[in-house]
């Protein structure tokens, strides 16, 4: 039993202690990497560290969120306990004479047990919190002009980061906001056992307890801490995208023939510096580079082409920077256009995703009192039209944005239908059409991810003759189910042809590219000695990196890290002036980003595919995806099931539901054999002189094309992969081959069963199991 004096003991206060972490402790970031300093190549590590761990966070914190919400305290924490725990925090001293203290005292061991990942994530979050800062705020003063266009390497890792660590503490906020947080209760009764049991505070306690203090309202900290620390440039990034924004978001837009394409290039969006090139050149379809018309132009060059805009490519991701980006710093929205762009965003949503299932409604965030809004925005004519505004914008979301997204789902469906069938008339083109196949995938993931959020979601500030008005078809799950389907099979297909695949891009890499390269490096002997130190000998070194690229089992992470490094120093703003002048430095960028990708299919093409096809929303809303994406699946084409299964595993998704969807899988396995053989029995009678039964032959007419196709999805279905489930569930490897063999084992037993047994439940001849001789089968 814990010692009188254990149980005395006054935990310190974190609302007195305002030190830093302590830098030594951080396991994050290399130890030549200081917090608080970091130059632009050190940057480009610390943010490739940092986002793989958020990543990892994130999935931690959805984990504990649902663990928590369904977790029954009342065994190891009785009532009075639990509430003076919830009511001290995190000065309070839990006394012995407090109802419950000598049971909540005899169950040490399994409190610290049930929570002690719980605040080992706290503990992490915390440190990576700071770490996020420091970065955040180093690179708001390092870069330079915020070009999307130029830089979408730098640009969009520098907002990506911002919107993940948004996610990631409005996701933690939602356990540990409120007086009844669960999430609270849980680090309270750990620490004070730590405390019981082992006469010590736990490790990182003054950390946990402020940043549990400080995130009882997660997005007035998250808006305190980006406007005080950070200063978020998201205005000077994405404002110059308004029109191009516009444009992509037009329905109109993604239904043209060329858009995503595997055969010819897009459109140039109306805005960008690709369009005002194009037209500068004459007759508007020479190359950017040299101007030469298309037919002179080599294979490389008209593949360079055929690359889907930037901003296409991260049209989803673009939206959620926008809106994240404001929310986190409101100050923003003083800048010229910056109201507008927000507004044309939330004009096409009225939900905003944070992580899986968890989402919050935007408008409702942006709706604050007049004097906040007044601090928000400069000028008082806007500042007065704001609450307006995103009224009205709300009401038009949900009116028009359905629509719009059901028509964008309808023709990404055409889209991947194209580019499938061209990769399998064509597997070595994977490699030239890559830029497309991931541009399609990333807006497919995007667009489900909205799907998910929206679907069966009415924000009450919606008039209720609106909801009731709302047509539900356009939230059919069938456009989902099919875009699915598409992009597993792109999906499986990259994965089959990673050896063709790898081997076209490393030629492309050590031939083609490198020679890009050499040329436009041959155009800067002035700029290149005006770069900083590191660029100048980063540049001088990416040749050698990009001449190995062909060799066999190439691993190309320093590549990739180094083209990241070189692109954060050209981004700063010490190389400005050099960009502003340089055309080859400009152009220089974006093949930088070309590099990057084409690597990625040599070395790790599962990683590309696999963060392209995430649908971790989708399958952590089991709700959504059972009721909805798989039963309708399950009913109108089975077959289908098996793509959703293979994402459901890629994704990591829990044992649980894939052992539901497999259970109810197999029974419309069954069920199909059962109609099928049923209707063929009956057409045999049929033809003895029996009358058959009215519809069989419509039945088996449904259920034959379904079987077949079904048999056929499972027959050519790669391995699946499923995760380990705790300590419980070890991980395992599920054959549809021979999972299918089992069930169909299975039914032509019980079929063989059902014919041979007499009504005394006794075999009337001999049965022959494969593999067995003849013999007498036993009674069952």
């Amino acid at each position: 039993r814990p010692s009188r004096r254990a149980a005395s003991v006054r935990l310190r206060s974190p609302l007195s202690y305002r030190a830093k972490p302590d830098p030594a402790r951080s396991h994050l970031l290399p130890p030549s990497m200081s917090i608080g300093h970091f130059d632009a190549s050190h940057s480009a590590e610390a943010l490739s560290i940092l986002e793989d761990e958020v990543q990892s966070l994130l999935g931690r914190a959805h984990k504990a969120r649902r663990e928590l919400v369904e977790f029954a305290f009342a065994p190891l924490l009785p009532d009075k306990v639990a509430r003076k725990l919830v009511e001290r925090f995190p000065e309070g001293a839990l006394r012995e004479g407090v109802v419950g203290f000598d049971s909540f005292a005899r169950s040490g061991e399994a409190v610290l047990g049930a929570f002690g990942d719980w605040y080992s994530l706290l503990v992490h979050a915390a440190e990576w919190r700071e770490l996020s800062l420091q970065l955040l705020a180093s690179l708001s003063r390092e870069l330079g002009a915020l070009n999307f266009e130029l830089s979408p390497l730098a640009v969009g890792g520098y907002l990506e980061l911002a919107c993940q660590h948004a996610r990631l503490f409005l996701l933690l906020g939602s356990v540990l906001a409120g007086p009844d947080s669960k999430g609270r209760l849980a680090a309270a009764a750990y620490c004070r056992m730590h405390q019981l049991v082992r006469l010590s505070e736990p490790p990182g306690w003054l950390d946990v307890s402020r940043f549990i203090v400080e995130f009882e309202r997660p997005l007035s900290r998250l808006q305190a801490d980006f406007t005080s620390r950070v200063r978020l440039r998201v205005a000077d990034a994405l404002v110059p995208l308004s029109p191009q924004l516009a444009a992509a978001s037009d329905p109109a837009y993604l239904r043209s023939e060329a858009v995503l394409s595997p055969l010819c290039p897009p459109p140039k969006l109306p805005g960008s510096a690709a369009a005002a090139a194009a037209a500068a050149v004459p007759g508007g379809s020479g190359s950017l580079r040299s101007g030469r018309p298309s037919e002179e132009r080599s294979s490389e060059e008209r593949d360079v082409a055929h690359e889907p805009p930037p901003l296409l490519a991260h049209l989803g991701r673009v939206r959620l920077w926008a809106v994240y980006g404001f929310l986190l710093c409101p100050e923003e929205l003083s800048q010229p256009g910056a109201v507008e762009l927000l507004v044309a965003v939330l004009r096409g949503m009225y939900v905003l995703p944070v992580y899986a299932d968890y989402s919050i409604l935007p408008h409702t965030e942006f709706e604050a009192e007049a004097k906040v809004v007044a601090r928000w925005i400069a000028k008082k004519e806007d500042a007065k039209r704001f609450p307006g505004l995103i009224r009205e914008s709300r009401l038009a979301a949900f009116r028009h944005a359905p629509a719009a997204r059901a028509s964008a789902r309808a023709s990404l469906c055409t889209k991947l239908s194209l580019l499938l069938s061209h990769a399998l008339d064509s597997p070595t083109s994977l490699a030239s059409r890559l830029p497309t196949l991931v541009a399609t995938l990333q807006l497919t993931r995007a667009e489900v991810e909205w799907w998910v959020s929206h679907a069966g979601a009415a924000p009450k500030e919606v008039p209720l003759r609106e909801r009731e008005a709302l047509d539900r078809s356009l939230f059919d799950p069938a456009t989902v189910q099919a875009l699915l389907r598409y992009a597993c099979l792109l999906r499986r297909l990259v994965l089959r042809e990673a050896p063709v695949v790898a081997s076209s891009a490393g030629t492309r890499l050590s031939v083609a590219r490198l020679h890009v390269l050499e040329e436009l490096l041959s155009q800067l002997p002035r700029e290149k000695a005006a770069l900083p130190p590191r660029a100048e000998l980063l540049l001088s070194e990416l040749p050698v990196h990009l001449a190995a690229a062909a060799a066999p089992d190439a691993q190309l992470h320093g590549l990739r890290l180094n083209v990241l490094r070189l692109v954060y120093e050209l981004s700063a703003a010490p190389c400005a002036a050099l960009l502003r002048r340089a055309e080859a430095l400009r152009q220089l960028l974006p093949e930088l980003h070309r590099l990057s990708l084409l690597s990625s299919a040599i070395d790790q093409p599962q990683r590309l595919v696999d963060e392209a096809c995430d649908l971790s929303p989708l399958f952590a809303s089991e709700a959504k995806f059972m009721q909805a994406v798989y039963a309708g699946a399950l009913s109108a084409r089975p077959s289908d099931c098996v793509a959703l299964l293979e994402l459901a595993c890629a994704g990591g998704v829990r044992r649980p539901l894939v052992d539901e969807c497999l259970g109810r899988l197999s029974g419309r396995f069954s069920e199909l054999l059962s109609q099928t053989l049923a209707a063929l029995s009956s057409r045999r009678s049929g033809s003895l002189g029996s009358v058959a039964p009215p519809g069989a032959e419509a039945s088996m007419q449904a259920a034959l094309p379904k079987l077949c196709a079904l048999a056929a999805a499972l027959d050519q279905s790669p391995p699946l992969e499923l995760a380990a489930d705790g300590a419980a569930t070890a991980a395992a490897r599920l054959l549809p081959r021979e999972w299918m063999g089992e069930r169909l084992e299975e039914h032509l037993q019980q079929a063989v069963r059902g014919m041979l047994l007499l009504p005394e439940g006794k075999i009337s001849s001999p049965v022959v199991v494969a593999g067995g001789g003849a013999g007498p089968s036993p009674a069952p």
